[in-house]
């Protein structure tokens, strides 16, 4: 029974090891791949909101960088989650106020079926306090 389990054990190791994880800068690198929503709101507005949201959502900021429009969380692991990263872009359109966002959502471990749609659920959030562009 014992060398049952020790070989299943060894069969699963493989799957586990050539599944990468993801870091916060991996989530930033990935620019552009992430869900992308452009919002009639200025930007400083959009900023300030984007923090609202992310706390009432529970994430932790690892990093945010008004003037360069980024944010990083890096959402550690749960009972039903291995933990995510998460990447914010923010960026003014043109020169009437409008902003837009992006939002890279990685699971932590290439394998993690039960990791939230963090992308999904702020733009939710935004959808109810600004109207899209």
């Amino acid at each position: 029974m014992r060398r049952r389990t020790f070989l299943a054990g060894l069969a699963v190791l493989p799957g586990l090891t050539f599944t990468g994880c993801a870091t916060t800068s991996s989530a930033q690198s990935a620019r552009g791949t992430g869900v992308i929503v452009s919002y009639a709101a200025p930007y400083d507005k959009m900023w300030a909101a984007l923090m609202d949201i992310l706390k009432d959502l529970g994430l932790r900021v690892a990093s945010a960088n008004e003037q360069e429009g980024v944010i990083l969380i890096g959402q550690g692991p749960s009972a039903f989650s291995w933990g995510e990263r998460v990447a914010i872009f923010v960026e003014r359109i043109g020169t009437q106020g409008n902003t837009r966002v992006e939002v890279v959502s990685k699971d932590a471990l290439g394998t993690n079926l039960t990791a939230t749609d963090w992308a999904a659920r702020v733009h939710e959030h935004l959808k109810g306090r600004f109207k899209r562009y």
